[in-house]
């Protein structure tokens, strides 16, 4: 029998019981559903924590500190077997200005002061790879070249102003203090006024001095080539400070130490980026074999993870358990079709049809079956996660809808990752539960088939 023969013959035998076949598709459909959209709030639970994750910092980065022992130091011999560690993306050390007090100025005739600014030293070679967010500008290429941080300009001081009013306070304007409440709420950024003066491009002066000598002043001029964003997690520096190249802040530190030996400078912190944050834990592992103390996103992230993983587990489980009723179903209407059939299974025996041929027909009825609820479940739970999301996502229920384009605006705003929806359908899912929806038609069928095989062809055709 050819195979076009058998597929005419499969669709003209689930057309004869429409009702039937209907019923038997629609348990199929509502397994298929129950699991896709199980699954997907199991997905949009986790990209909801992966959001979360990365608002805290860079999941790739370790920090690295001495144990103690003689053989932890964080210097260069440290960055280096560090650096030499599989899938070590960059291994970089932080240094800080001790024992120096800093004063800066800009402007024409040092108008701006800035009292106060927390600086920090990044290896040359690896500040690039480090992976600062350049908001502005560029990275430094030479020396006394630095990178501000986002909001350093608002440590100005203007000396034309009256003291009290020669500052602009950007908490006043970020953030708004609810006296019944007792809460902070942050504003809108764009509320936040412009500083005196934007630092990008510009060069500013250094007044130093040593604690130990403070009549004692030197000076330097820097210029800043860029503006980096806000991220606590690479330094605070990056928030309201200055950050330089090592080999510069050594510089500074020599102008007061002449005798001090940069050859045995230790760093306050190591820093090492992971290329993939699938490989931090195998990193941290190594680096603690070397004898030194860890910390890193991941004692966060794996168990997170983990309950994520569990709850898709969960979910994808109730799921399944309606298309694995739904394949009771679709075996009951095997076995009823097989009954009412049993007279056409002896004709077809006693014309010299093989046993396969008719094994495959009935294996093929049940596959279509699966094929169709696991197509069909695929699309309608397509629409049910863009109903979750878009009842759930305060942005996209704030949209009006007057064309097309607006509706298809609000949902794309709803399904975007990127704002955390309540579900989430990868396309291979799709694929997935339609092959599962098969492969329980094929395994729903494949005892009725058996059983029509075994029928007796003289039985068979005496059958009324």
């Amino acid at each position: 029998m050819k195979i076009l023969d058998m597929i005419k013959m499969c669709l003209q035998n689930l057309t004869r019981r429409k009702s039937r076949t209907i019923l038997t598709v629609l348990g199929v459909v509502v397994g298929c559903c129950a699991i896709v959209t199980m699954m997907s709030i199991g997905f949009g639970v986790q990209n909801s924590q992966q959001i979360m994750l990365e608002g805290m910092g860079d999941l790739t980065l370790i920090q690295v500190y001495s144990s103690g022992r003689k053989d932890s130091k964080l210097d260069d011999a440290a960055i280096k077997k560090f650096q030499n560690i599989a899938n070590v993306d960059v291994a970089l050390g932080k240094s800080q200005l001790n024992n120096v007090n800093m004063t800066v100025y800009a402007g024409d005739n040092d108008r701006y002061e800035m009292q106060w600014v927390q600086v920090v030293g990044i290896n040359k070679e690896a500040m690039e790879k480090f992976g600062f967010q350049l908001i502005e500008g560029s990275y430094p290429k030479n020396s006394f070249e630095v990178l501000a941080g986002q909001y350093t300009a608002y440590n100005l001081q203007d000396s034309m102003r009256p003291d009290g009013n020669n500052t602009i306070s950007r908490w006043d304007y970020m953030y708004s203090y609810d006296p019944n409440t007792g809460m902070m709420t942050e504003n809108d950024s764009s509320a936040l006024p412009d500083p005196y003066m934007q630092l990008n491009g510009q060069t500013l002066k250094l007044e130093l001095y040593s604690y130990d000598n403070p009549d004692s002043k030197k000076y330097q001029d820097i210029k800043v080539t860029g503006i980096v964003k806000e991220d606590y997690n690479k330094d605070y520096a990056t928030s309201e400070g200055l950050i330089f190249f090592t080999s510069d802040l050594q510089a500074l530190y020599k102008m007061f130490y002449p005798s001090a030996d940069q050859n045995k400078m230790e760093y306050s912190e190591i820093y090492v980026k992971a290329k993939d944050i699938s490989q931090v834990a195998d990193i941290e592992s190594a680096i603690k074999k070397l004898g030194y103390s860890t910390y890193s996103m991941e004692s966060v992230r794996k168990p997170l993870e983990e309950e994520a993983r569990k709850q898709q587990m969960m979910l994808g489980g109730l799921g399944a358990v309606s298309l694995f009723v739904a394949a009771l179903g679709i075996t009951n209407t095997m076995i009823m079709s097989i009954s009412e059939r049993t007279r056409e299974i002896g004709v077809m025996k006693a014309l010299g049809c093989f046993l396969g041929n008719i094994r495959t027909v009935f294996l093929m009825e049940a596959g279509f079956i699966g094929l169709i609820g696991g197509f069909i479940g695929s699309i309608l739970s397509f629409f049910i996660s863009v109903g979750m999301n878009v009842f759930t996502n305060e942005a996209a229920k704030s949209m009006q809808i007057t064309d097309i384009g607006s509706l298809w605006t609000m949902i794309t705003t709803a399904m975007d990752p990127a704002n955390s929806p309540m579900s989430i359908v990868p396309l291979w899912l799709y694929g997935f539960a339609i092959l599962f929806s098969i492969c329980i038609g094929l395994g729903s069928g494949f005892y009725p088939a058996n059983k029509a095989v075994h029928i007796s062809a003289m039985e068979a055709i005496k059958r009324e």
